[in-house]
């Protein structure tokens, strides 16, 4: 099966699988998202539960399809927040971290290193996915950019996305893979290459 097509006919139903934690009102009223919800905990402690229900075989496109949504929602939030109110109205898709006097973003690359750390993924397979993934993830962000967002480009969002400080983490072999496959999401000269001020991990 191909990422798209599990993207496409399973994904959406997987994602309804993982253990969901609500969030106190107050955050929903100061971040005006009467839907928010979230999953993992620090660290994506509660990885084992998450991936439990989720078939083995699937597991390597079920992680690269939720870093993809994970980083992308985080990414808009951090860098691109005059596009965030409708990114969030049109997909809704649940928090990756938690909440203590706030509501903390984990960093989306350990959706990636924690499931291999805990043997939970076959890393040989989900390295083996990569260039298909990344070839995926390029047109899901330019798809949504030409229909919902036609100011922004994938070129820009994703040099913002690779420039982020989350890429210092180096955890594991899936993580290598995806940075080295990575400079594929770029597939032009973006004309604001620049670092601008943002950390996807501070909300």
């Amino acid at each position: 099966m191909s990422i798209v097509k599990y993207f496409n006919h399973g994904f959406q139903r997987d994602i309804g699988k993982l253990n969901f934690v609500d969030v106190p009102q107050v955050l929903k009223d100061i971040l005006n998202d009467k839907d928010l919800i979230q999953f993992g905990g620090k660290n994506w402690s509660r990885a084992p539960d998450d991936l439990d229900n989720i078939d083995v075989e699937l597991r390597p496109m079920f992680v690269l399809c939720l870093f993809a949504l994970v980083a992308t929602d985080q990414c808009m939030q951090t860098y691109f927040k005059p596009y965030y109110a409708d990114w969030r109205e049109r997909t809704a898709y649940p928090k990756f971290g938690w909440t203590r006097f706030g509501l903390y973003n984990e960093n989306p690359l350990k959706l990636l290193s924690v499931p291999e750390q805990a043997g939970l993924i076959d890393s040989e397979q989900t390295c083996a996915l990569m260039r298909e993934f990344v070839g995926f993830y390029r047109t899901l962000v330019a798809d949504y950019c030409h229909l919902h967002a036609p100011k922004l480009s994938a070129d820009l969002f994703f040099t913002r996305l690779l420039q982020d400080d989350i890429f210092t983490l180096g955890e594991g072999r899936v993580v290598a893979a995806f940075k080295q496959a990575a400079p594929g999401l770029i597939q032009g000269r973006t004309l604001d290459a620049s670092p601008s001020e943002g950390y996807l991990l501070a909300v």
